[in-house]
């Protein structure tokens, strides 16, 4: 296929990618910040946490996100499973035909269509950091700072005349189409971590298929070592992995390089469907 043909397609599918919910998921991000605003002096404020926040959201890709920020009320001093569990009950109480959901660290609220928000409860630090719920443990994670991470993102996609922001949404409908078994999944904040590094210093081609076949290229390698996470709420980006040149890396980089040679190979528009799940 020829560049300018696969180009072209991403364009339409990244046109698509905004226009498809988009209203609707705005509409129940504002819905649940202001049921749980309402809860008196509970909330001292709500913000994008996640993927909406740094413009990189996919609809149909779970990664989207609010931070629920309490003040120094009694639930500030509550540990994590009892604050979470406050969220949960308010949201039922008023979203009561919407499943609602408490995990370990977050409350998930499935709308139709797919869309899922999941509320993270946090609290504020005196330094002006966050701090969520720890996983694996019962207590309030280390101090982050999840603005420097975004501020780091918006950066490198500023320097690269914002292309790195849709193809970093590329590479997340690629992954989430191709890796199908939920374990096995790489981690939107992973990688959009993998191309921060990968276009910090980027000089070449600025279409969708130079920049998503290097992205790609870049993680084969990239991958196999953990990435340090600099919002500090834990030591490493891509915990979740192991250590370096685990089997859970391996597996990753091999992935990536099927994505790469599937991306390379593509021929057709049936193909470039199918590379991101959507209907020929």
């Amino acid at each position: 296929m020829p560049n300018d043909n696969f180009n072209r397609y991403c364009e339409e599918l990244l046109a698509k990618y905004a226009r498809r919910n988009q209203q609707a998921v705005a509409r129940h991000l504002e819905s649940l910040c202001e049921i749980l605003r309402q809860e008196g002096n509970h909330v001292v404020q709500t913000m994008f946490g996640g993927s909406v926040r740094r413009n990189t959201y996919v609809n149909g890709l779970s990664d989207v996100d609010v931070l629920l920020i309490v003040n120094q009320s009694s639930l500030a001093n509550q540990p994590p499973a009892r604050v979470i569990e406050y969220v949960r009950d308010t949201i039922q109480r008023r979203l009561n035909q919407n499943p609602v959901t408490a995990g370990n660290l977050a409350v998930t609220v499935g709308y139709s269509g797919g869309v899922e928000i999941q509320i993270l409860p946090a609290i504020r630090t005196s330094s002006g950091g966050i701090r969520i719920a720890e996983p694996g443990s019962t207590q309030w994670s280390n101090v982050s700072h999840p603005e420097g991470f975004a501020k780091k993102l918006s950066e490198v996609n500023h320097a690269r005349n914002g292309r790195v922001v849709p193809v970093i949404k590329l590479a997340k409908a690629m992954a989430d189409c191709f890796i199908t078994r939920q374990d096995w999944k790489i981690s939107g904040y992973h990688l959009e971590s993998l191309a921060i590094d990968a276009f910090r210093n980027y000089q070449s081609a600025q279409d969708p298929k130079s920049m998503l076949t290097r992205l790609l290229t870049h993680s084969i390698t990239a991958v196999m070592q953990p990435i340090t996470n600099t919002t500090g709420q834990s030591r490493y980006v891509d915990e979740y992995l192991g250590p370096a040149d685990a089997k859970a890396r391996r597996r990753a980089s091999t992935h990536f390089g099927q994505m790469r040679g599937m991306v390379n190979s593509c021929t057709t528009r049936a193909e470039f469907n199918a590379l991101f799940c959507e209907g020929n």
